[in-house]
């Protein structure tokens, strides 16, 4: 059984996987102040719920943009599962090419979502992830992550906002039903969500220009599903594409 986690910013996602097919998922917040048997016994608490243990994992791959917790989380299951965990990276070959980016400096996450996009489409395509971070990322045919847009994440927006703004709660991240808000909470929802579309969209549009007007565009991310079904600007919604991008290149790791 393959185990693949995605350490963001925010949250680790984790997804269990047999013969290709995603058997269980979980996430969990991160948190870097906890110790390495803190991280095990939250994970052996997560497994024992579907009768798993750390020994059925015999393939692990990490993506983290987290570094104090790549080699944490890392050293946890080669402890408890006896595995080395393949640690993602610009270096790994993932069948992706990076030419014109310093593979030093690419978020793991993004390769993966990279390689997950190109193996659905096998076309130019973007990559519109909705995590702590906003990050639209183009990859050419024949397989070439070229480079892309990084945006304050709505969530961190809405937060850096209300906190600096005493008369104001915390502000629902769905969209008004009018673009024109008829109250304060409104007015605030229609400038944050619907302005966080509107500049994603317009970054979609610049894109495809530049790219030649045809790439297919998909969403993933923790709040992908919650905001990206309010734009038709989507071919796909998939909050997957992490992990699977994982999983294939976990495959092709096997297969070398």
């Amino acid at each position: 059984m393959l185990l693949a986690l995605d350490i963001g910013n925010s949250n680790i996602v984790i997804g269990a996987s047999s013969n290709g097919e995603w058997k269980h998922q979980w996430r969990i917040q991160t948190d870097t102040d906890k110790t390495a048997d803190e991280y095990a016994v939250l994970f052996n608490s997560l497994f024992s719920e579907f009768d798993l243990t750390f020994n059925r994992f015999k393939q692990i791959i990490i993506s983290s943009v987290v570094p104090q917790l790549t080699q944490t989380i890392s050293e946890v299951f080669e402890k408890k599962s006896h595995t080395k965990a393949l640690i993602l990276n610009g270096e790994v070959e993932t069948g992706l090419k990076i030419k014109r980016l310093n593979r030093k400096s690419v978020g793991a996450d993004l390769i993966a979502d990279a390689v997950g996009a190109y193996a659905l489409f096998q076309d130019d395509c973007i990559v519109v992830d909705f995590g702590t971070a906003t990050t639209l990322m183009a990859v050419r045919r024949p397989g070439e992550l070229v480079g892309g847009s990084i945006c304050a994440g709505l969530k961190v927006t809405i937060d850096a906002l209300v906190g600096k703004t005493a008369q104001l709660s915390q502000i629902p991240m769905e969209p008004p039903k009018q673009v024109i808000g008829g109250s304060t909470m409104e007015a605030m929802q229609s400038g944050l969500v619907l302005g966080h579309l509107c500049m994603i969209e317009g970054l979609i549009d610049r894109m495809q220009k530049q790219m030649g007007g045809s790439a297919k565009v998909i969403a993933t991310g923790g709040l992908s599903e919650k905001i990206a079904a309010h734009t038709d600007y989507f071919d796909v919604i998939d909050p997957m594409l992490t992990l699977d991008g994982l999983r294939l290149i976990m495959e092709r790791q096997q297969k070398q």
